[in-house]
């Protein structure tokens, strides 16, 4: 089972010190690995490579997963695999994304010199207390912090600092652009509060499905968006979302966004 961050009402800054894996710690060096073991503990451990999870309940903590541009994720799920990563560090080219993709849960991870995305957002997935920064985007990347690009729900994004910074290629720091349409309508919902954004073309970024089909299940709450992207905080075609309130900048001048 993948557990979601408890529900906070104080918007904390997200963390820096205290994110990813813990300094001075003996790491055992690793190629790639596949976890097909339910309940697996991958514990101290540098992967150069990615680590493939099929099976439920693995734990992945205080380990560092480095990419050479030879594999296209650091950590992603596959079949029934659902996995919780605590206190990991994800650095290095790595051709997609750091995470992805359905039925993890991450804490206290950071995020860093991805070439690529950070992390792509599949079903029941959830994202807290974490470091997302000072990417170094590809050429012809779109880099975004974190990514929804299909039709998916069940997603809290809570109490992380994600910078994805202003060079070429880098994109949103939240980017959402489901594959919907008249079949599928609407993707589940998604919740992104009590965060620290910034970097990207726009820093927050979400745009209609197919026909004009309109995300409904969004709330977007309590951030803080740093004066830091190259055309503004919020790029949106619609805003048909459950609930958007007190989003500022850190001065604490309100974020504009589109009429509802």
């Amino acid at each position: 089972m993948v557990i979601l961050p408890v529900e906070s009402d104080v918007n904390t800054r997200p963390p820096t010190a205290g994110v990813g894996v813990p300094p001075g710690l003996v790491l055992r060096p690793s190629d790639s690995i596949t976890v097909d073991r339910a309940g697996t503990e991958i514990d101290s451990v540098h992967v150069r490579g990615m680590i493939t999870v099929s099976a439920p309940d693995v734990v992945i903590k205080r380990s560092l997963l480095t990419g050479d541009g030879s594999t296209p994720w650091a950590i992603r799920t596959i079949g029934d695999g659902t996995v919780l990563i605590e206190d990991v560090t994800i650095s290095g080219d790595y051709t997609d994304a750091g995470i992805s993709y359905h039925n993890w849960s991450a804490r206290r991870v950071e995020i860093v010199g991805m070439t690529n995305d950070g992390a792509k957002l599949g079903n029941n997935v959830s994202i807290s207390d974490s470091w997302i920064h000072d990417f170094t985007p590809s050429e012809g990347a779109h880099a975004d912090g974190l990514q929804v690009a299909e039709d998916v729900g069940n997603i809290v994004v809570e109490r992380n600092r994600i910078d994805v910074g202003t060079a070429v290629g880098a994109n949103a720091a939240v980017f959402l652009s489901p594959d919907i349409g008249p079949e599928n309508p609407a993707a589940g919902d998604i919740t992104v509060r009590h965060n620290e954004l910034s970097g990207g073309g726009y820093t927050f970024y979400s745009v209609d499905g197919r026909d004009g089909a309109k995300l409904q299940g969004v709330e977007l709450l309590d951030n803080t968006f740093l004066h830091k992207a190259n055309y503004g905080p919020v790029y949106t075609t619609q805003f048909v979302v459950k609930s958007v309130s007190g989003n500022v900048y850190s001065d604490g001048v309100p974020v504009p966004l589109p009429p509802r």
